[in-house]
C-alpha cells in the first residue's frame, strides 16, 4: 500500500515537472479580420484560423502557445523590430518583406476578390486591373500584396486612385456610400461583414457585387527574421518542424469543416447600406 502511494506521488511530481517544462510561445495574430482572426469580447483571439492553429498547437507537446491579437500594422512592426516571434495569418512575402522569414507550411488558402458598387457595371469589367483604370479602389491597411504587381504599377502611375482604411467594414461602407468604386477583400471575410451589417435602403448608397477573383493565396505563420538572427528563440527549428509535421498529419476534412462553419455562401442580393 505504501509502495503504491509512493509511486502515485512520484508520478504526480513527474507530471507537474513535465507541465512546467513546456516552452511558452506567443504568436501574434490579426485582431480585426473576421471571420478568420479577430479579438473577441473577452480580449482573446477568435476565428476560424485561431481554431485551426489551436488544433495544431494542442498536438505540439513541448510548447504552450498563446495567440495574441494585435492590430495588423502593429504585428508587422513587431516582426520588423525583432520584438516578436511569429505573425499570422500571412501570405508569402519572402520577396518583399525582408524582415519576415521563414514560413510554416500553409494552413489555409484565401481567395481575394474585387467588390464594386453596382452603378459602375462591375460584372462587365473582366480584365483586372486594366478595366478598372480611372476608378477609385480601396483596401485594408497592411494588405499591400493584394491585387498584384500590375495593379500596384497602375496605382503608382495614378491610373487608379487608391485608398487604404482600417478594416474591411470601413472599406465596405466607403464603397457602398459611393465615395469609392471598388474594394479588395478576402471573399469569406467580405461575405461575413456584408451580411452582418444589416443594410438599409438609402438614396445615397448602392449595393455591392463581386466583379471577379484576382488571387488565390496560401496562408502561413511567418517568423521574424530579425529576432531569429539575434538568436532570441533558440527553439525555433524544433517549433517550426513540429508545427509542419502536425499540420501535415491533420485531417484536412476537419479544417474544411471549420472553414465552412464560418462561410457565407449566399449570392449577393440587392441591398443597401445606410
Amino acid at each position: 500500500m505504501l509502495k503504491r502511494l509512493w509511486v502515485l506521488i512520484h508520478l504526480g511530481f513527474m507530471s507537474c515537472f513535465v507541465l512546467a517544462e513546456k516552452i511558452p510561445v506567443n504568436i501574434h495574430v490579426d485582431d480585426n479580420y473576421k471571420p478568420y482572426s479577430y479579438k473577441s469580447v473577452s480580449g482573446s483571439a477568435a476565428g476560424v484560423y485561431i481554431d485551426v492553429l489551436q488544433t495544431i498547437f494542442d498536438k505540439m507537446g513541448r510548447y504552450k502557445v498563446v495567440m495574441v491579437p494585435v492590430p495588423w500594422a502593429r504585428g508587422k512592426s513587431l516582426m520588423e523590430a525583432g520584438e516578436g516571434y511569429g505573425l499570422a495569418p500571412v501570405f508569402f512575402h519572402g520577396h518583399d518583406w525582408g524582415y519576415l522569414y521563414p514560413y510554416t507550411l500553409h494552413f489555409f488558402e484565401e481567395r481575394i476578390g474585387v467588390f464594386c458598387r453596382i452603378g459602375i457595371s462591375p460584372r462587365s469589367r473582366k480584365d483586372w486591373p486594366w478595366s478598372f483604370r480611372d476608378l477609385h479602389v480601396v483596401n485594408m491597411k497592411g494588405f499591400d500584396g493584394w491585387g498584384g504587381k500590375a495593379f500596384r504599377d497602375l496605382v503608382e502611375k495614378k491610373h487608379i486612385q487608391y485608398t487604404e482604411l482600417n478594416g474591411v467594414d470601413k472599406t465596405i461602407q466607403l464603397v457602398a456610400l459611393k465615395r469609392a468604386d471598388c474594394l479588395l477583400a478576402e471573399e469569406g471575410s467580405f461575405n461575413a461583414h456584408y451580411w452582418k451589417m444589416k443594410p438599409e435602403t438609402s438614396e445615397k448608397s448602392e449595393p455591392l457585387v463581386k466583379a471577379l477573383t484576382v488571387g488565390v493565396d496560401p496562408v502561413h505563420i511567418g517568423f521574424s527574421a530579425v529576432a531569429l538572427k539575434a538568436k532570441k528563440y533558440p527553439f525555433h527549428e524544433d517549433f517550426k518542424r513540429q508545427f509542419d509535421v502536425q499540420l501535415y498529419n491533420i485531417n484536412h476534412k476537419d479544417i474544411a469543416g471549420l472553414q465552412n462553419a464560418f462561410s457565407y455562401k449566399k449570392p449577393f442580393k440587392i441591398s443597401y447600406l445606410c
